[in-house]
Parts: C-alpha cells; sequence; structure tokens
C-alpha cells in the first residue's frame, strides 16, 4: 500500500475524532492528534482497529494532554538496504564469536588462521542459539502479518571475559493485533532457544571426556594451578545441573566449563532464555504475562523488580556482586513495567496457551542463575 492510499483511506476513518498532527511533516508518517479530554482510550484503540482492518499499522503514543496515533506501512517485511544490514552485523557477529572461542581454547586468532578456527565450534553453537530464538519470534510475527524486522545480530569483542555478542533482537514496527498473536510471539523465541541450548548441552556433556581428559584439555590452555589468577566462575542453575547430573558432567568444574565450546554455549543460551523471560515491560516474558494478566501483569513486573533489586542487595553486601545492577538500570529507565494493549485485549487464549504461558514461568525458574558469573572468595 503506498503513502498517498494510506493516508486517504486513514483520514477517512478518523474523520471528525482526530486531528492532523504538524508532527507528520517532522518525522514523514501521517500522524494523528486529540485532546484526551475530546476521546477515550478505547475510542482511540477502535480506531487503531478499523485502520487494522484496512490493512494499515499504526502506534499510539500518549503524552500527559494528547493522544498521538502515528500510521505505518504495513508489508514491508524486508527490503535490499536492510537485508545488506542485517546480514552485515551478523558476518561480523560470526567474527566476533569466533575470535572469543578461539581465545577460550588458549589460542590466539589474530596468529593464523588455524588457530581461528579453533572459535568455530563456540560461534556455530551460541549463534545457532541466538538465530532460532530470534527466528521463533520473527515467524511467529509473520503469521500474524506483524511487520517485523529480521534479527539483528550485535557484535561485541574486548580482552577479557565476554562470550563475543550482545545477542541479537527483531524490532516489531506494527501493533499485535491480539493478545493470542503477542502470547504465540512472545513464547515462541525462548522455546525455539531453549530447545537448542538443551541439544548443544546434550551434545557438549555427551563428548565430554573424564578427568584425566579435562585436565589434559585444561592444561593445554593454563595451568591447572591458577593460584596467582582469578578464578572466574559461572553460576548453576537447575536445568544445567540435571543436564550434568545426567551424564555424569559433575566431573567438570563451573570455572573451566567455558573452554569446552557446546556446555559454555549451552550455558550461556540458558542465561539468555531466562533474562528474556523476565516478566516485565516488553521482554518476552512481558509479553506473555500481559497477554495471561491484562493489565494486572504490571503487579508481576514490580514483584519481579523487587526480587531482582532485593537479590542484588544481598549479592553486594554478602558476595561484593554488583552483576544484576546493569539490569536494574535498563529496567528502570529504558524497559520498563508497563506492556502496551494489543488491538484485540478481548481475545482469550485457550486452554493450550493458558498451560504453556505458566509453564514459561517455570522455565524462567531453571533457567535463571542467582549469580551468573562470579569469583569465589
Amino acid at each position: 500500500m503506498k503513502k498517498r492510499e494510506i493516508k486517504k483511506i486513514s483520514k477517512k476513518i478518523v474523520s471528525g475524532r482526530m486531528k492532523v498532527s504538524p508532527l507528520s511533516g517532522f518525522i514523514g508518517a501521517l500522524v494523528f492528534s486529540v485532546e484526551k479530554s475530546k476521546l477515550s482510550e478505547q475510542e482511540t484503540l477502535e480506531i487503531q482497529e478499523e485502520l487494522f482492518r484496512q490493512g494499515i499499522f499504526s502506534d499510539l503514543e500518549v503524552s500527559e494532554k494528547k493522544y498521538y496515533l502515528k500510521t505505518i506501512k504495513s508489508g514491508r517485511f524486508s527490503t535490499i538496504r536492510s537485508f545488506f544490514i542485517h546480514t552485515i552485523l551478523f558476518l561480523f557477529t560470526i567474527i566476533t564469536t569466533t575470535i572469543t572461542g578461539s581465545i577460550l581454547q588458549g589460542k590466539n586468532p589474530f596468529n593464523s588462521w588455524d588457530e581461528f578456527t579453533y572459535g568455530f565450534a563456540y560461534s556455530f553453537a551460541l549463534l545457532t542459539i541466538l538465530l532460532l530464538h530470534e527466528m521463533g519470534h520473527y515467524f511467529a510475527a509473520r503469521y500474524y502479518k506483524v511487520d517485523t524486522t529480521l534479527p539483528y545480530f550485535i557484535p561485541f569483542f574486548f580482552p577479557g571475559f565476554h562470550p563475543g555478542t550482545l545477542g541479537a533482537f527483531i524490532k516489531m514496527r506494527s501493533l499485535i493485533p491480539s493478545k493470542k498473536a503477542l502470547f504465540d510471539i512472545g513464547i515462541a523465541g525462548p522455546l525455539a532457544g531453549l530447545a537448542a541450548s538443551v541439544v548443544f548441552l546434550f551434545i557438549g556433556f555427551s563428548q565430554l571426556p573424564d578427568t584425566a581428559g579435562i585436565n589434559l584439555h585444561i592444561s593445554q590452555i593454563h595451568p591447572l594451578d591458577m593460584s596467582e589468577g582469578v578464578e572466574l566462575t559461572l553460576g548453576h542453575t537447575l536445568l544445567f545441573d540435571w543436564i550434568s547430573l545426567f551424564f555424569d558432567g559433575n566431573r567438570l568444574s563451573m570455572s573451566e566449563m567455558y573452554h569446552f565450546p557446546y556446555i559454555f554455549a549451552g550455558w550461556f543460551g540458558l542465561l539468555i532464555t531466562a533474562i528474556n523471560l523476565f516478566p516485565i515491560g516488553q521482554l518476552d516474558g512481558g509479553h506473555v504475562s500481559y497477554a495471561l494478566f491484562g493489565r494486572k501483569s504490571r503487579l508481576i513486573a514490580y514483584a519481579f523488580f523487587a526480587f531482582l533489586v532485593i537479590l542484588t542487595i544481598h549479592l553486594i553486601i554478602n558476595l561484593n556482586s554488583y552483576i544484576w545492577v546493569i539490569w536494574i538500570f535498563l529496567i528502570f529507565f529504558l524497559i520498563r513495567f508497563s506492556h502496551p494493549p494489543t488491538l484485540d485485549d478481548t481475545a482469550k487464549l485457550g486452554f493450550v496457551r493458558e498451560i504453556l504461558g505458566r509453564f514459561a514461568f517455570i522455565i524462567l525458574f531453571i533457567t535463571f542463575s542467582p549469580m551468573p558469573i562470579y569469583v569465589p572468595n
């Protein structure tokens, strides 16, 4: 649908209820505005639903005195230019994660191609987990005809311990048509990423050598006696421990686990799953929580945030760990607590989704580590 057609249809639908805002000329899209005293929130949602039925997506923003409704062209899932950006970011992330994987194997990826290639296994595992997570969201969004981007991968590298990427995300550029769509889009990513993480943990632990073999592998990376170094340790999660126990993997220390690429990638995938399932704002868990409980999900968000603050205070006082501080700031200043409504908040989820939604909270519980990374006293 062309801009001229969007403008014509939108004006016909909105006529008499909202006015074209002067902001339209600045942002290159049609924006309507109205004072709150002249139109209820329910009426603005009805306007959005009328627009959606005509194939026009819109974003609703609320200021102190006004409602602003911005129309968005539908059906622009990808362009050559955007596909190029996604591809370049993905390729750079392959490089940074491969470099990281090589370093975790005790190699110098800048010395030679052979040493660089030692990081391929880790890069493949981690990016597969991230890609499946994001594509779960993407295909669910496409199923409901929600305007969304392909995944943006974020390459990242600095000397020191890190995963080689800051993750990946997709951007939804239109409103969600219903709670059912919101639920499916929100939960598809964590379920896909979790499945991939479990697969790589199974592969990694099934290939884990005996204690002598583990010590031999580690000794080729650094001296077994690290009394002079920093013993960086990764935190346990229930699901990780269950899989480890199934393969009798307790012989592998959590302070050496990141030298085994599939196991480390799988562990990191569980951490990503847990963080995304925080029932706050527009995180995946926030989508699921809002679809299940509507406006009451805000109370769940407050409760989980309070838990995170209390946990952080405990970790700082007792273990001198600030691991969750950055997330507290991100949630408070950027992610926030509320979730915007869908175009149809009256749609019922049904029994299966109700059960699956509650299972998502169980997944959060078994993949969450109170202290993911720490240095033992």
